[in-house]
Order: structure tokens, then sequence, then C-alpha cells
């Protein structure tokens, strides 16, 4: 890991820091601020170290930059949350093209699919029910879109053989477990602040995973 690179996760982990400051305070100026900042600056970082496969970071980078464009569209009024959706949706797939130039292993693929598995028939359905429920029935298909596309993610995060690799896939997947939860089914404390924690560190620890190779 090289200097420029370390700077920059270490300006992400100052402006993360803000972003958290801005949803306990509940100052939306702040959020503005400070979220697409963090993104900005791990796009930076992605592109200043060193990786072990050039077509890994590539992908990775257009990843990043579709999750930029979803936290901003997740920032604004509910109109826009399927374009957010979908930003997050394609960079998901920029993740699982990214991770075919990594390696393979059996036992993390295990591994995923049966997070994947478990969560889905725990907490799936009682998503999906939620939207109908509450009249969104419009979102029901991109929601379960999402979630196939976020589990293959994952599972192609574990199976890469990459343990930071892994590790940032999961804090992803379950970052947008508790998002969907609190957006969705019901309030949860401190849901909000967990989450935006959880997933601003599994885009980091994925960045960090393209200097680290298998």
């Amino acid at each position: 890991m090289n200097g420029p690179a370390l700077a920059a996760f270490a300006l992400a982990a100052f402006a993360s820091a803000g972003d958290l400051t801005s949803i306990l305070r509940h100052d939306r100026r702040l959020e503005f601020a400070t979220k697409p900042t963090v993104m900005v600056l791990l796009i930076l970082a992605a592109l200043l170290l060193r990786p072990a496969s050039q077509g890994e970071r590539a992908f990775f980078v257009v990843a990043l930059v579709l999750g930029l464009a979803g936290d901003v569209f997740l920032m604004l009024p509910d109109r826009f949350l399927i374009p957010g959706i979908a930003a997050f949706l394609l960079g998901h797939l920029a993740y699982v093209f990214g991770f075919r130039f990594a390696g393979f292993n059996v036992a993390g693929l295990i591994v995923g699919l049966v997070i994947a598995a478990v969560t889905a028939g725990l907490l799936l359905h009682r998503i999906l029910s939620a939207l109908e429920q509450s009249g969104r029935t419009s979102l029901r298909n991109p929601v379960l879109a999402y979630a196939v596309v976020i589990s293959l993610m994952t599972v192609s995060a574990t199976a890469s053989g990459n343990l930071v690799a892994a590790a940032g896939g999961l804090l992803f997947f379950f970052s947008d477990v508790i998002f969907a939860w609190y957006r969705f089914v019901m309030p949860v404390r401190w849901g909000q602040p967990v989450n935006i924690v959880m997933y601003q560190a599994g885009q980091a620890l994925l960045v960090l995973s393209l200097a680290l190779g298998t």
C-alpha cells in the first residue's frame, strides 16, 4: 500500500466520521457534504493503490462510481428511491464481474451461499410483505431483483478466497439488510447509523482487497 492511497483511505475515514455525525445530529447539509465525499475518496484510493489485478480494479471503480450515484439518489426524496436501487444493483454487478479476476475458494462459496440463503429465508418474505401492506407494490420487483444481485455479489466476495473482500461483501450485504428493514418494515433504533458505518466500512474493505490479492 503506497502513501497516497493510505492518505485517501484516512481522509475517507474522516469523512465517514463526519457522515455519522450528520446522521446523529440530523444535519442534512453536513450529510450532503460528507456522504458523497466518502465515496469520492474511496474511488481515489482505488485508483492510487497498486492492485493485484488491473481488470478487477477497473470493475471495482465502476462499482464505486455507481455507489456514489446511489448514495446521492438515496439522500433525495422518495421518488429517487428506484434510481438509487438501480444504481446500487448495477454496482453490485460490476463487483461480480470484478471478482472474476480474483481467485476461487469452494469453502468461501459454500459459506456465502448459506449466509445469503438463510438471510433470505428469514427476512425477504417479511420485507416484500411489508411493501405490499404499505401499498408500495411498485417496489416489490426492484427490491427482489436487488436482493438477488446483492446476494450474488456477496457470494462472489466470499468465494474469491480474499478474506478482506469477503468481510467487505458481508458488511455491505448486512448493511442493506438493516436498511431494508428500517426503511420498509419497521423503525430500528440506531438502524441508520449502524447501516452507514457497515456500508462504508464494507466499501472500504472491498477497495482495500484490491491491493491484497488472494
